[in-house]
């Protein structure tokens, strides 16, 4: 096994735990974490935009931009948390959905291959791959809404692709992020995450997510 990949294994079991435990917490705790989390992702959002742009206008317009799409999701999840019914159990809903996406979408891609979908944002990324991407939340979204939810769940074709949708925004997120690092001429957006890069490198996925995610359970929720 390489270093790289034990650290990201290493970095993974450390924090796999702590944001399940601040989101079960909730109340100070969480508040403090997103908090925390908003912050660093700020401060890596105007580093990257320090690097991709040279105009002080257009710099001074993407802060405001990003501060705008950092403050609205982590608003989201906050109130998901803490005024939805069982706000935890769809914040950890959330993340496992993003990591099912993740996961197949790395099991397609190394397993199937295919034509490249965007060779000059994210070389990497298969459209097999974006297909795994896709099915990961779909099926997650499912068995959650189907096992674990109340009785009046959505059925299941609309659940099915409402977690494909989340998959497709997802994949936005995660390419908006790998443009803006590669304009800016960055591997990654910061080093706090041993093996990992920065916050937004672990996030982007999640922040185009969230504003849908909250969305889909304000629309199931309505009496």
């Amino acid at each position: 096994m390489s270093s790289a990949l034990m650290k990201r294994l290493l970095s993974s079991i450390i924090l796999i735990p702590v944001v399940f435990g601040m989101i079960w917490w909730g109340g100070w705790a969480f508040g403090i974490f997103l908090a925390v989390c908003i912050g660093i992702a700020f401060a890596e959002w105007v580093n990257l935009a320090a690097h991709a742009v040279t105009s002080t206008t257009k710099r001074a317009a993407i802060f405001v931009i990003g501060f705008l799409y950092l403050a609205l999701a982590f608003y989201n999840m906050a109130d998901i948390r803490l005024n939805f019914p069982d706000g935890a159990f769809w914040i950890l809903t959330l993340f496992l959905c993003i990591w099912s996406s993740d996961t197949l979408a790395y099991i397609f891609g190394k397993n199937i291959g295919g034509p490249k979908m965007t060779p000059t944002v994210s070389p990497n990324k298969t459209w097999s791959g974006y297909a795994g991407a896709l099915l990961g939340p779909a099926i997650t979204l499912s068995l959650c809404m189907e096992f674990f939810s109340a009785e009046d769940a959505p059925p299941l074709p609309i659940t099915f692709v409402a977690g494909a949708i989340l998959g497709i925004v997802g994949q936005s997120g995660d390419l908006l992020i790998s443009f803006t690092k590669r304009k800016a001429g960055l591997k990654d957006t910061g080093n706090l995450i041993p093996g990992h890069g920065g916050i937004l490198d672990r996030i982007d996925a999640l922040l185009l997510v969230i504003p849908v995610f909250y969305a889909y359970l304000t629309i199931i929720n309505m009496p």
